[in-house]
């Protein structure tokens, strides 16, 4: 009897360390729909590290993140276009960030035009498929605070052919 308490006890253990993995270090996201399209297609796997924006660290221009907007329950995928106190402006296609031109090698289709200045608790996110992308640009969604991020995402890891580092 007491060998079967010691391996309970050691199989609790295990999923007790797993889940604490999974919450606090690192994670698995499953892309739906179009709005990160080429970076990340629907039905890639994607992993998460939960660490990155923890103890007053925080995102960075360019960053791929998993998020929460404020009053949705789902988690989404976009990249992090604008930082706080930042001057965003789309014109004619192309970003200009604080008045400067950005290029954006990993954007599959434009935006319309668009601007916004961003309060100093705020980021900006955005697909990478502009034009198909449900994000910071709706009235629905908004910026975001810090608290709405969840984790970067780092790598693919299925399906095998697009398994790779993620930019």
């Amino acid at each position: 009897m007491r060998r079967y308490i010691g391996a309970l006890v050691a199989l609790l253990i295990v999923v007790a360390l797993g889940l604490a993995a999974r919450l606090w270090g690192v994670g698995l996201v499953r892309i739906t729909g179009t709005s990160m399209n080429n970076t990340l297609k629907s039905g890639d796997i994607a992993l998460v590290t939960r660490f990155d924006y923890r103890n007053g660290r925080h995102p960075a221009f360019g960053d791929v993140v998993e998020c929460r907007f404020p009053g949705r329950g789902d988690t989404y995928v976009k990249r992090v276009v604008g930082l706080p106190g930042d001057d965003i402006a789309f014109s004619e296609g192309f970003l200009t960030r604080n008045g400067e031109g950005v290029t954006e090698p990993y954007v599959s289709s434009v935006t319309d035009d668009y601007a916004v200045s961003l309060a100093e608790d705020q980021y900006l996110l955005l697909g990478d498929n502009r034009k198909e992308s449900y994000d910071s640009r709706m009235p629905d969604m908004g910026a975001v605070g810090a608290a709405a991020f969840s984790g970067r995402v780092r790598c693919i890891v299925w399906p095998p052919d697009r398994i790779g580092g993620v930019n």
